[in-house]
């Protein structure tokens, strides 16, 4: 489904269309498959988990990979590779620049399973491996936050991004490490993210040579010295002996002379209302020349003003239907998102049927009774305020939820980080009381309005376990300005490493 919708922008290939004529994708090509090349319908509907009767391949010997997207198994294009030296030898040739990517982030995250040898842990390996066939420049590699925390496996502790980093020196490269926020790139989006640099070892000797006097390429050098002193034990390399750099915690090292240079402060981060503030409403047609906005405008700068056209419709503003029950529940969200002096969390514990003593259900109806809740009176839905606290906790049962991540925007601040499932979040206008539409969670990644989520909208259930709809692309997604600052950052240092490769040439 990602590749779907990459496909679509990035290659202009329309999958879905050139299914349903019974065509052939072009410059799309699936790395192995249960269905042949004819039959694209099957294939854009398939379980990647499914690897029986996976006997159909668009690679051969002859295949000219350039300008395609691979759809598949990194396992299975790292067996194809090895198999075919021809091909391998066409990537190494070209001297790539970059190789980046996100490798599955479920086994990292606190909320996820922890085990060390789980199969979706050892795909960031495999990425690793990829890098020391192709051999690029510098690699990239994105995860959540959650690979920084210890995991213990067998009474031992480990923390996977340390791991992750060995592998790379395993293959030839030199790590560098960050946590990061989006917010402080431009993003509307309170993001924390874990990144690593790691600089093929010719390309960090001479940035090391450049930039002699920096402690962090230092601290780098001695964790790859000492990995590759050690390949026998690995388990020697403990998690004193290197670190990643916070941006939260030491802003200054983020000034673009190796780590990315931070954009914005805590007085100018973007703002939910700056972000999709002109888009309210889903009952109109929006066009995307005739939608007006310092941010719209400012990613329309950043990422291609041509790909719009003046009479095309804005696409993914889709609004889901909500009943009562949901919509009042949201109207609660917003209307505690406001309150003041830490009286939100006792709210909460209200809505969660929690019991407060007299005077913190005082304090609490004293906050309820400056907003408008949404009742149901006589068979119609009512905004209005409280009479007292009998009222609202009336109100609380009729709305009860199981889920607990659930919460509102804030108009005046940056969208929070869990933005995969949609209704965790709900918008901040009082007359919008509905859960976000993908266009709008695009708006809070800094998609530009012209990039068309493709495939279903969303799924539940078993399907949640292989379908990546578009709200799910859109969640999991590297936010565009955060991957271009990220970028620029690498082209840079690559662009002064070659400048003084040709003075000393």
């Amino acid at each position: 489904m990602a590749g779907e919708t990459f496909a679509f922008n990035i290659l202009k290939e329309n999958l879905a269309e050139k299914a349903e004529k019974e065509l052939e994708a072009e410059n799309t090509l699936w790395v192995k498959s249960q269905f042949k090349k004819d039959n694209l319908k099957s294939r854009l509907k398939e379980n990647p988990f499914d690897s029986k009767n996976k006997t159909f391949t668009d690679l051969d010997k002859s295949t000219d990979l350039k300008g395609k997207l691979l759809i598949g198994n990194i396992d299975d294009l790292l067996v194809f590779l090895k198999e075919n030296k021809s091909i391998l030898r066409q990537l190494t040739k070209s001297d790539i620049d970059l190789v980046s990517g996100g490798p599955p982030c479920q086994s990292f995250s606190l909320a996820g399973r922890r085990e060390k040898d789980n199969a979706k842990n050892l795909l960031p390996l495999s990425f690793a491996k990829f890098a020391g066939l192709v051999k690029p420049k510098v690699v990239l590699l994105e995860n959540v936050k959650g690979i920084t925390s210890a995991f213990t496996e067998n009474n031992q502790k480990y923390y996977a991004w340390l791991e992750v980093c060995k592998a790379f020196v395993l293959e030839g490269y030199v790590p560098v490490c960050m946590m990061i926020n989006s917010k402080y790139f431009g993003v509307p989006q309170n993001r924390p993210r874990f990144i690593l640099f790691a600089f093929r070892e010719d390309i960090f000797k001479n940035l090391f040579k450049i930039k002699k006097s920096n402690e962090i390429l230092k601290r780098s050098k001695d964790f790859f010295d000492k990995v590759k002193q050690n390949t026998a034990n690995l388990d020697l390399i403990k998690i004193d002996d290197f670190c990643y750099y916070d941006v939260e915690s030491d802003p200054a090292l983020f000034d673009g002379e190796l780590l990315p240079k931070i954009t914005h402060s805590e007085k100018t981060f973007i703002t939910a209302s700056e972000a999709i503030g002109d888009l309210k409403r889903t009952d109109i047609t929006y066009r995307l020349k005739g939608i007006k906005s310092k941010y719209k405008n400012w990613l329309e700068d950043m990422f291609d003003t041509r790909r719009l056209e003046s009479d095309k419709e804005l696409e993914n503003h889709e609004a889901r239907e909500h009943n009562f029950i949901i919509k009042s529940r949201f109207r609660f969200y917003q209307v505690i998102s406001q309150f003041q002096n830490g009286l939100k969390k006792s709210a909460m514990d209200l809505f969660l049927g929690k019991n407060l003593d007299e005077e913190l259900m005082g304090k609490v109806f004293g906050e309820f009774s400056k907003y408008n809740l949404l009742f149901k009176k006589y068979d119609r839905e009512v905004m209005m305020k409280p009479k007292d606290i009998e009222e609202v906790e009336e109100l609380v049962l009729s709305i009860p939820t199981k889920k607990h991540s659930q919460r509102a925007l804030r108009e005046d601040e940056p969208a929070p980080a869990q933005l995969t499932i949609p209704d965790d979040i709900c918008h901040y206008a009082l007359d919008q009381l509905r859960t976000l539409t993908v266009r709008e969670m695009a708006r809070f990644q800094s998609f530009p309005d012209w990039f068309v989520f493709r495939s279903k909208v969303t799924t539940g259930g078993d399907m949640r376990r292989f379908e990546v709809p578009q709200y799910t692309q859109v969640g999991n997604a590297v936010p565009p300005i955060l991957a271009k600052a990220l970028g620029d950052n690498i082209e840079k240092l690559l662009k002064e490493v070659s400048k003084w490769q040709s003075t000393k040439e």
